[in-house]
């Protein structure tokens, strides 16, 4: 699929070079080629490149495209363009022999692959898949702070506190590409609601017998309305709505507070909505909306062990406050079963394992944040803010603590095609089970061509991360790999 951007002055859409001489000559490319959305009518409206559709669609069918999405004019305008003589209609055949030829490749002449309502009724939420997603949900939590107060005791009652917008909403727990997130239209209004675990029901189905769990939304986080410019796009297409910021509501506040107060802990669920999560719904600030940070803010003053659960898609950049929470947990969008995960990582049922795939900034000024930055620049921070994220890639703690072996390489000389392998033994110190997620950063001490570098961040308490890495300055580390290995037993934990 062709984007949106332009090289010199040329959209990808219509940049014959790139996509014949580069892409199909040079790299040998053989497949089929898809606009994005629109890009053809935007040739017309937007970039003006072009003043009607017939030599718009001529230009793109020219470059290679083999497919145009949604642009409901090109179909008459590459019929213009042929009866004009600006399109052959062997570039057309082209372009559907390329379409055939995948449609053939993944077998949809034989096995058209229509929907089998028997079929659907045995497969989707099945136990097998069920217990798959609970496991990427449990195994996607990151635990960013912990003072000890995580995990709960799970040996007698407690009095819990729930709040937040995002406690019990399960749109934003499912995310994205979702129902009742605008892209799935048929289902609007959302997935069953008994098919989703929140936040607040994975609390009361974890919390030990006899608990006393409380609800209060405490705030709200936006409103939405018609978008100024009209209802529609210049294209037939239809505007979404744009959101409103709700103002603190005190009544909502004193409310939460009251739950919270006396309370053993208060999980504190905030973040994004629907509204604000995906395609399409950028934002101009990572910010907590609405009555949120308000919110916070009265709930760390009550004295009572806050812990903040994070229930956004993207990195936020959270008030002063949240450095006052006990403990922190992204959650992310976790899924039809993300309620139940966070529940079980509050009591301990499981360990925390999860690891960020990027960085989070301390202001939004700082982006673009991200793992594998180039060093060597003018200065190492701005004149009013350190240069160094909130938590880095790769952060993430465990209830446990693990100690690190010797790296030890199987060779010290390598080929050019040849595997690095290293072994560590990773030895599980602490009384808990831990799933340690062990991450390497290599690079090479001379090289030939800049490489990137991945910053630390900072720990809480000031206490190392646990990583292990071959070479490189101040455990600055690239090339990232993944292993998860369970450490060795030490007074009976596994």
């Amino acid at each position: 699929m062709l984007g949106y951007q332009a090289t010199d002055g040329v959209p990808i859409t219509i940049n014959k070079w790139l996509l014949n001489d580069v892409l199909r000559e040079e790299w040998g490319y053989t497949g089929t080629l898809i606009t994005d959305w629109d890009n053809v009518g935007n040739l017309v409206r937007e970039q003006r490149l072009f003043p009607d559709y017939a030599q718009a669609s001529a230009a793109a069918v020219n470059a290679g495209n083999d497919m145009i999405m949604t642009t409901p004019a090109f179909f008459q305008g590459a019929q213009d363009a042929v009866a004009q003589g600006l399109l052959d209609e062997s570039r057309i055949d082209e372009a559907v022999a390329r379409i055939l030829t995948l449609k053939f490749d993944l077998g949809l002449f034989e096995d058209v692959r229509l929907p089998d309502p028997a079929r659907q009724r045995e497969v989707i939420a099945s136990p097998a898949h069920r217990d798959l997603n609970l496991e990427v949900a449990r195994r996607s939590l990151v635990l960013l702070e912990n003072d000890g107060t995580l995990p709960l005791p799970a040996d007698r009652p407690l009095r819990l506190a729930i709040v937040g917008p995002n406690a019990d909403d399960p749109h934003t727990t499912l995310g994205d590409w979702a129902g009742a997130s605008g892209q799935a239209d048929w289902l609007m209004q959302g997935h069953p609601r008994e098919m989703i675990t929140t936040v607040l029901d994975g609390v009361r189905a974890a919390a030990p017998e006899g608990s006393e769990v409380t609800y209060a939304k405490g705030a709200e986080i936006i409103t939405t309305g018609p978008d100024p410019k009209g209802a529609f796009f210049p294209d037939g297409q239809p505007r979404p709505h744009i959101a409103f910021p709700v103002e603190p509501d005190q009544a909502m506040i004193d409310e939460a507070v009251a739950a919270a107060s006396g309370a053993d802990a208060v999980v504190a669920v905030l973040g994004d909505r629907i509204e604000l999560v995906g395609e399409g719904k950028s934002t101009a600030t990572l910010e907590l909306l609405g009555g949120q940070v308000a919110l916070l803010d009265a709930l760390v003053a009550t004295g009572t062990p806050v812990i903040l659960v994070v229930l956004a898609s993207k990195p936020h950049v959270l008030p002063p406050s949240a450095a006052k929470a006990s403990a922190v947990i992204w959650a992310a969008n976790p899924g039809m079963a993300g309620g139940r995960a966070v529940g079980d990582l509050l009591v301990g049922a499981i360990e925390p394992s999860g690891r960020l795939p990027l960085s989070w900034p301390r202001h939004v000024g700082q982006q673009p944040t991200f793992y594998n930055q180039i060093d060597a620049q003018h200065g190492y921070r701005y004149a009013d803010l350190t240069q160094e994220p909130q938590w880095v890639f790769g952060d993430g703690l465990s209830y446990s603590s693990v100690e690190y072996g010797d790296v030890v390489l199987e060779a010290s000389t390598v080929g050019l095609t040849d595997t690095i392998r290293a072994t560590v033994t990773v030895t599980n110190t602490g009384v808990r089970p831990v799933l340690e997620t062990v991450q390497g950063y290599v690079r090479d001490n001379v090289t030939s061509a800049t490489w990137a570098d991945r910053g630390e961040g900072r720990r809480a308490g000031g206490a190392p991360a646990r990583r292990v890495g071959v070479g490189g300055p101040r455990g600055r580390r690239e090339r990232v790999q993944h292993r998860q290995r369970r450490g060795r037993t030490r007074r009976g934990a596994r």
